[in-house]
This record gives C-alpha cells, structure tokens and sequence, in this order.
C-alpha cells in the first residue's frame, strides 16, 4: 500500500502479551472511522515500565505479528523498537507525519490513560500529528470522560473522540500472573498467540 492521503490507526503499547482486547480496540476504530490500516506498535525502551521486568522485545514484536497476520489490515511495526531512543508516543507520531505528511494518523489509547495524558512528554505533540481515539470501555462513566476530554481539548488544539469498546474483563497482567500459577487464559488469546506461550514455556 502507498501511504498518500491515507487514515492510519496508531496502537502502541508493551503487547505482553497481546490479548483480543486490543484487537477489539483496533477493529472498532477500523469500522467506526472508517480507517485504512491499524498499526500495532510495541514499545521499546517503554518510558513508563521497568524494562527488566518485561518479555524480550522478539517475543513481544512476534506475538503481535501471529495476532494480526491473518487480518490484512492490521500490521506490525517494529518503529519503536529498532529505535535507539525512549520509545516517546510525540517522537514516534512526528516520524509518521515526516515520511507520510498527507496521511492522517488515529492515535488509539485507553480511556484510563486519559486521566493523566498532561503528563505525557509533549502531548501538544500528540494533539498536533494525530486524532486522539479514546477507547472507552462500558463500565467506565461516560460523563467523566466526556469532561476529562473537554479539559484536554481546552489545554491544547486536539480532535479526541470516544471509541466504544465492549467490556474485556482482562489484561496483560492478569494473564502474566496467572501464566506464573500454570493457568493460560486461551479465551481472552489470539489462537497462534496461546500456541506460542505454550511451545515457549513463557511467563513462568
């Protein structure tokens, strides 16, 4: 595909590993904006996780690509990764909007994110290359969420709109833990993705 005039969606995160909450978060911004592709973007040197605590970026970077492999758009990209550098969301969406200035970006993020995105490094940044995608999942208020994003939206110059996600009552570190006490929560896994923990022994 050539990257004129397209709408990306933009996924980052530690994927460790990735679950099918984060491909119903994709698929959703995918249909409800009608977007081109979906970038799966793990990160590298996380500015916000203890590295030494986290799954190798190989496993990390080869679980996502066996999640979304058989979805053809939906893509892997290794950009944080191969980066020498703290893996900044401003940094990796000013690359974007260099090496494809008519596209438009959708940066995907969780609404328990939200709360504390003025922290962010530079999320003028942010506001200023990418359309924010709130992930709002259904045991969330609403209204809180409405009013965290009228107050970023009056801080700084940015597009946020809610995305509506059914409830997943699960997560990486859910899945980490309970991988340590020998129980693998295939149901809340990609296929290929439970396969490779399996054959890897990993998490244990």
């Amino acid at each position: 595909m050539t990257y004129q005039n397209k709408k990306i969606g933009v996924l980052g995160g530690s994927f460790d590993p990735i679950h099918k909450g984060h491909l119903k978060i994709a698929q959703s911004a995918y249909e409800d904006f009608s977007l081109d592709e979906v970038w799966f973007i793990p990160a590298g040197h996380s500015p916000n996780k203890e590295e030494d605590k986290m799954t190798s970026t190989v496993d990390r970077a080869k679980m996502v690509e066996l999640a979304v492999c058989d979805i053809p758009y939906f893509k892997l990209s290794t950009c944080e990764i191969d980066q020498n550098r703290t893996s900044y969301t401003y940094l990796t969406l000013s690359d974007f909007k260099e090496k494809y200035p008519d596209s438009t970006f959708y940066f995907i993020m969780g609404a328990d994110s939200l709360d504390y995105f003025d922290t962010w490094k530079h999320p003028e940044i942010i506001c200023e290359k990418a359309i924010i995608l709130v992930a709002v999942r259904d045991d969330m208020d609403f209204g809180d969420i409405q009013t965290k994003i009228l107050e970023i939206q009056s801080n700084f110059s940015a597009c946020i709109y809610p995305l509506s996600c059914n409830k997943v009552d699960i997560s990486s570190s859910i899945i980490r833990k309970d991988l340590k006490k020998g129980i693998l929560h295939e149901e809340y896994l990609p296929v290929a993705v439970a396969e490779y923990i399996k054959t890897n022994h990993m998490y244990q």
